[in-house]
């Protein structure tokens, strides 16, 4: 009987652990956004905060969604995520590696269209794709001239405009002699045709399959038809005006992914190898350092991942994006299995706070045990 009743202490004293604790991680939270930030809930109307700590995930929620009705927001909102998509791109690679159904060493010009393949590229592969290292600029030459407007950058560049820039570019001879990290959107865009060529099969289907499926990401996709665009949140522009969700004919694999905060833990728990699925034991692998960037010294990057190496302190994993009017962060210390997730309705504001949050769930926050 004793046993029974403090099984049944405990079963009620968790939530209340809990709920203790989201209070005192709003102070800390609400400390650090008043004192090291420039945040204004009128330039940035609102944004979600995930906390991974371990176990156990919390939610912030500020602000609101910025229109007259002021909806709140929280951790099922869906936020376009842009550059931070690579991450969801480069896990769905390791995970068709693992399976036996790609290699990194696969030749892109092998994955091509024929009357597209570029003899200058013939030693490309996968992993130059992943890692940086093809010389391929950030985005296309003369990709603008395709740019009906400026606030949609993608809705008009088509495959086709893809693969015509891809099989007459010419690399830099310094890229050619040696690879070397230039970090590109076109890149995951290129890579999004060799996939969908190998399998035969759209890319969205693809991470459908293999990843939002297995993890039972209810809210996050690729599809950008009316119905789907309808359920992302409005953003706002650095002039305060509403941003209209971007459409893509290409480049979904580099910027395209649209996912809400809870989706977003959930799949940083399965980088970390915390979230009981079958991807724990594969998507970790995509976290190792595989070389130096050319952004500083102590940055490196892993499959997509970003890695900050401290020193004597926990390495950070890391990746942003940034679209016509949303602000993503995605960020964790493996060794800790602590990780942030802030996604904001606007392009400015919440630079810094994914990080100052992370520093102090590992260094300054005194968790109730």
């Amino acid at each position: 009987m004793l046993r029974l009743s403090f099984i049944t202490s405990l079963f009620f004293a968790l939530p209340m652990i809990s709920i203790a604790q989201l209070e005192e991680l709003r102070k800390e939270v609400d400390k650090i956004i008043l004192h090291d930030t420039e945040i204004e809930l009128d330039k940035t109307p609102g944004f979600v905060i995930g906390v991974i700590d371990r176990d156990t995930t919390f939610y912030l929620d500020y602000g609101n969604d910025g229109s007259d009705k002021e909806l709140k927001l929280d951790e099922n909102t869906v936020f376009e995520i842009g550059s931070a998509t690579k991450v969801f791109t480069a896990g769905l690679v390791e995970i068709l590696v693992d399976q036996g159904l790609l290699s990194y060493d696969e030749k892109v010009n092998d994955l091509l269209p024929k009357r597209f393949l570029n003899p200058r590229m013939e030693e490309l592969n996968i992993e130059d794709l992943i890692l940086h290292l093809s010389g391929l600029p950030k985005r296309p030459h003369l990709f603008g001239k395709k740019e009906k407007s400026a606030r949609d950058p993608y809705a008009e560049y088509t495959d086709q405009d893809l693969l015509e820039f891809y099989s007459e570019f010419v690399p830099e001879k310094k890229y050619k002699k040696k690879k070397q990290y230039r970090y590109a959107h076109t890149n995951y865009a290129l890579l999004e045709i060799a996939l969908e060529n190998k399998f035969n099969l759209k890319f969205s289907d693809l991470l459908e399959h293999h990843i939002f499926d297995v993890l039972n990401l209810s809210d996050t996709f690729v599809k950008n038809d009316q119905n789907h665009n309808l359920l992302i949140t409005p953003g706002f522009d650095r002039a305060g005006r509403q941003a209209g969700a971007w459409h893509f004919e290409s480049f979904r694999a580099s910027e395209g992914v649209r996912a809400s905060t809870k989706d977003l833990c959930t799949y940083l728990r399965a980088n970390m190898g915390i979230s009981n699925t079958p991807l724990d034991g594969i998507l970790p692998a995509t976290l190792k350092v595989q070389s130096q960037t050319n952004y500083d010294k102590n940055i490196f990057v892993g499959k997509a991942w970003h890695i900050v190496d401290h020193g004597s302190k926990y390495n950070i994993i890391m990746h942003s994006g940034t679209t016509g009017g949303h602000k993503a962060i995605m960020a964790f210390v493996d060794e800790t299995k602590t990780g942030i997730v802030v996604l904001a309705n606007s392009t400015i504001g919440t630079q810094d706070l994914g990080m100052l949050i992370l520093r102090m769930i590992n260094y300054n926050w005194k968790r109730k045990v």
